[in-house]
Formats: structure tokens, sequence, C-alpha cells
């Protein structure tokens, strides 16, 4: 099974992904570890639906109408800058990966490939929140269910800021 490249992501065609597809994409992902929360929309990305944003793409580089990215962080989407933005917003680095009720999380993940920052997933202290590119956002258990290396899964969780 090959996995496709950024740009061939990006092209995709917007719908939701139905619940078969979606295993072939993120085997984890099996009935009973997450649910659907959303349609598919490529209006917003994983960054800016962790930020309760769902009127804007936030990516380092592009501006203007739908895009956004925050004035006070570097003007890359490395690790380094997507901690910033949430760093700004409060949130500490902790070790937990685990759900705290009370306790918002985001969990920064790297791919294996090249250890740069590939997606970004959100607790409300009940569930983990993720939008899966131009997909769907999901609710999930864990943060184990979208890590790994094969077809579309996020690489590994690296950071994990807490607030």
């Amino acid at each position: 099974m090959a996995r496709l490249g950024p740009s061939e992501r990006n092209h995709r065609p917007l719908r939701t992904i139905e619940p078969d597809e979606l295993k072939e994409c993120f085997p984890k992902l099996e009935s009973g570890k997450y649910e659907r929360a959303s349609k598919a929309t490529a209006r917003y990305n994983c960054v800016a639906f962790a930020n309760e944003d769902e009127r804007h793409w936030w990516e380092a580089g592009l501006y203007g109408g739908r895009y956004y990215w925050p004035p006070h962080v570097v003007q890359n989407n490395t690790v380094v800058a997507i901690t910033e933005i949430f760093a700004a917003d409060g949130y500490e680095l902790t070790n937990n990966r685990e759900i705290e009720p009370g306790w918002e999380k985001i969990a920064i993940y790297v791919s294996l490939a090249d250890m740069e920052f590939s997606h970004v997933a959100k607790s409300d202290g009940r569930v983990w929140k993720s939008k899966l590119g131009k997909g769907q956002d999901i609710y999930h258990y864990s943060l184990d269910v979208l890590e790994g290396d094969q077809c579309d899964e996020y690489g590994v969780v690296a950071v994990l800021p807490d607030g």
C-alpha cells in the first residue's frame, strides 16, 4: 500500500471519509475507538480546530481570506512554532498522555519520516478531538489510534502542552 505525499493528500475530493476508508488510512481507528463529530470541510485544519476556529485554515505563509497565522509566532510550520501558538494561550508542557477531567491538553504529532509537525489533537478533559486534514472531525479515546507510519497515520506524539 502506498502512502500519499502531501500534495496528493491536498487534492483528494472533499467528502466525509466512510468508516471502512478511515480504517484503511488509520489502521488503529476501529469501531468503538472513535466517533465522527462532523462532516468533511476544507474550511479549517487541525491547528485551527484545536484553537476552536472553524473559519480559517491556520498555516504559516498563507495570507488573507480563509487563511490565518498568529502574528506573534514565527512564520513556519515547525513543532516549535506550533508549540508557541499554544504556549501563548497558557498551555504548559506535560508528559501525561491521558485524558484528565478538568484539564485541556494539546498533542502535537510529528512524522516518523522527518520528525516534522504533522497533526494536532485536543482534549477537553473528556475525549481527544481531531480534524483529519480536509476530512471530518472525530472524537477519539486515545492518542495511539492516530499514531504510526502506515498510510495517513500522523507519526508519534512529540509534545503535550496542557492548560
